[in-house]
């Protein structure tokens, strides 16, 4: 593997470099953000594109910031669904903060906290105020609907945790491994599963890919997910409901 992703906490790929060039990393990263990643997905239904997703991850010396914005084309006579989200992690990957705002149709404004044994939901729903406790530690990890970036941050730290390098040497052997969430916009909890599948070579975006397959198991549909050799997440297939995700080439 060309890189490691060593550490959710870092947010991003740290290249086997000297120890000189990673003091200078660390002194420029120290001073300003980083921008770990951004670009668009575009979201299609049995064919037909019904949304997009806009989003940057940045990483800041005292926490990572995501950011996404989508579009959904809600196939109701009041238009498009519009929401945000803003998740920010603090430097052990744990949760910080979680912000979701859905714009249209009606409104809707929720904020995730954690406390010392639980994960505090608030917020208000078209009207309806919302503050409701979930048992979930801070490790727990936020993946509302249509969010697909924070999809990809859960990829990054399932492959900063399940490593495993063969005593000799040689590529990471990665294990099925348990990771509880929460969906704030359902007000529910849940858990998922991931496992790395293998690698596949495929055409994406019109030119040859290398990509790391990963499957993860919810307790609705399997999602199948694939990175790239840049750790960049390139594709969401879920094959039940005629669900593609594509990044789309710049």
């Amino acid at each position: 593997m060309r890189r490691l992703l060593v550490l959710l906490v870092s947010l991003c790929l740290v290249a086997q470099a000297s120890p000189a060039s990673k003091k200078a990393s660390a002194d420029k990263s120290s001073k300003s953000e980083t921008l770990v990643d951004e670009g668009t997905f575009a979201v299609f239904q049995n064919g037909r594109q019904v949304a997009t997703e806009t989003f940057s991850i940045r990483q800041m010396p005292t926490e990572s910031v995501t950011v996404s914005k989508i579009e959904l084309d809600s196939g109701q006579p009041d238009g498009v669904l519009k929401q945000s989200a803003k998740l920010t992690l603090l430097p052990d990957g744990s949760l910080s903060r979680y912000e979701y705002t859905r714009e249209s149709p009606g409104h809707s404004q929720l904020m995730v906290e954690p406390s010392e044994h639980f994960l505090q939901l608030r917020g208000e729903v078209n009207g309806k105020k919302i503050d409701e406790p979930f048992f979930l530690s801070r490790t727990a990890f936020v993946l509302d609907d249509y969010f697909f970036a924070t999809r990809e941050i859960l990829l990054w730290a399932y492959l900063a945790s399940s490593c495993k390098p063969p005593s000799a040497g040689g590529t990471c052997e990665f294990s099925r491994r348990r990771y509880p969430i929460l969906i704030p916009e359902r007000g529910t909890s849940s858990q998922v599963f991931i496992e790395f599948k293998g690698f596949e070579d495929a055409p994406l975006n019109g030119r040859p890919q290398h990509l790391r397959h990963f499957l993860m198991t919810t307790e609705g549909p399997d999602w199948h997910l694939w990175l790239n050799a840049d750790q960049k997440l390139l594709r969401i297939s879920v094959p039940d409901t005629g669900i593609e995700v594509l990044r789309q080439s710049r």
